[in-house]
């Protein structure tokens, strides 16, 4: 009996550990990290996602989706004598020289694939002319993707003080890459052959560096890609999309120093995105009312399990002329600001106003009392426990003193 209590007592104990610990963030080794929703760009964790750091090799996602807005995948290129020579020995390259005639499909694989420093400058020069001319294409790409506190001056990502970006803004970047189906296709890619040519007689295999998508005993569920980066300033970084039930998550992680953390963050990002998370859809109806706000297209914003549209305040503001719907939990932190969606009618007063979804307090007390409920319910075992330990210590006494007479 003394066994059967205390074994209940500790299911008991580690049910209630282990809802808790289901409910909590992950806990990340990187120093910036963040998950957003890619249909929206909302953001479901994130830490330190503003602070500017060096991207390495993430950066190509820039390169490419930049390049991919200027270039046909036919467009063929020659390689300068620049493009070739001007990398630092020992950076990533797929060998190619001067003179070397390719193709924008060539180099996007290799880009992506292979990280290849010298098949990014190809791209740059072939869009823009020149690297420098490239870049200011790129940085306004990355403006119109949503990055806020960004600047590139390279195409390849090897470290310069000026060359710098956030976990936000490289997701933001990424969302904006994905909805290029040439990209996409490329950035899921697991293995692709370049053909001879010009200058070289064999063909030349690409892999897919990011292991996730690469190797059997990391490969991700759902994964769409991935690109991965690594200087000795930057340690490691890795942005990573992935897709279930129709739900698009992107991860990004930067600056961890061993390249297994990178993979475990992201699992743990990844993993804490679709098995935490509930769709509530946001339409018209749900907007302030007397506000002339129309939504072109409902919101699916994305909450924590258990939450219901009640428990959320709805506003409409307006930012740097930009009309936004702002969503938040009632008396609780915003969980999305969905811009560019809402369209006013102007026979209409435009005062915002906020949707009260119900009461904060009740809110509260309902968490408090399901607290104590668990508590109580632990206090309660642990008296059953000790109550029957106690019946079991006086008959062993009882049988002690039959001993004796």
């Amino acid at each position: 009996m003394t066994r059967f209590v205390k074994l209940l007592f500790a299911v008991a104990l580690s049910a209630l550990l282990f809802l808790t610990a289901s409910a909590t963030a992950p806990s990340l080794v990187s120093e910036s990290a963040v998950l957003i929703d890619a249909d929206s760009g909302q953001v479901l964790y994130e830490k330190d996602m503003h602070r500017q750091m060096y991207p390495a090799s993430i950066t190509k996602i820039l390169t490419v989706i930049t390049g991919l807005e200027k270039l046909s995948m036919a467009e063929k290129m020659t390689m300068s004598h620049y493009a070739v020579f001007s990398l630092p020995v020992g950076s990533s390259h797929i060998a190619l020289d001067e003179g070397e005639e390719i193709t924008m499909e060539h180099a996007v694989y290799a880009a992506l694939l292979m990280s290849a420093n010298d098949a990014c400058n190809g791209i740059a020069e072939k869009a823009a002319g020149s690297i420098d001319a490239f870049t200011v294409m790129m940085n306004d790409t990355a403006r119109k993707a949503g990055a806020k506190n960004s600047n590139f001056v390279n195409a390849h990502g090897l470290s310069d003080e000026n060359h710098y970006t956030t976990a936000y803004d490289m997701a933001m970047i990424c969302r904006y890459a994905l909805q290029n189906e040439t990209f996409r296709k490329v950035f899921g890619t697991y293995k692709y052959i370049m053909p001879p040519n010009n200058k070289q007689p064999e063909s030349r295999t690409f892999i897919n560096q990011h292991l996730m998508v690469s190797d059997p005993s990391l490969k991700y569920d759902g994964i769409l890609g991935g690109k991965a980066g690594w200087t000795s300033v930057s340690k490691c970084t890795l942005v990573t999309a992935a897709e279930r039930d129709g739900k698009t998550l992107i991860a990004v992680v930067m600056k961890c120093v061993k390249d297994a953390d990178k993979y475990a963050d992201t699992k743990a990002l990844l993993d804490y995105g679709f098995s935490e998370f509930d769709t509530v859809e946001i339409t018209t109806r749900d907007l302030p009312k007397r506000m002339g706000y129309t939504l072109e297209k409902p919101i699916q914003l994305r909450v924590k399990k258990g939450t219901v549209k009640e428990d959320l305040a709805i506003t409409t503001l307006m930012e740097d002329g930009v009309d936004y719907v702002s969503v938040s939990l009632i008396g609780g932190d915003e969980l999305g600001r969905f811009p560019c969606t809402v369209a006013i009618d102007a026979s209409v007063p435009s005062t915002p106003q906020e949707k009260k979804g119900g009461n904060p307090i009740l809110f509260a007390l309902m968490a408090v009392g399901i607290l104590l409920l668990a508590l109580i319910l632990l206090f309660a075992l642990f008296v059953l426990y000790i109550a029957i330990r106690k019946k079991i210590v006086r008959a062993r006494r009882r049988r002690r003193r039959r001993r004796r007479y």
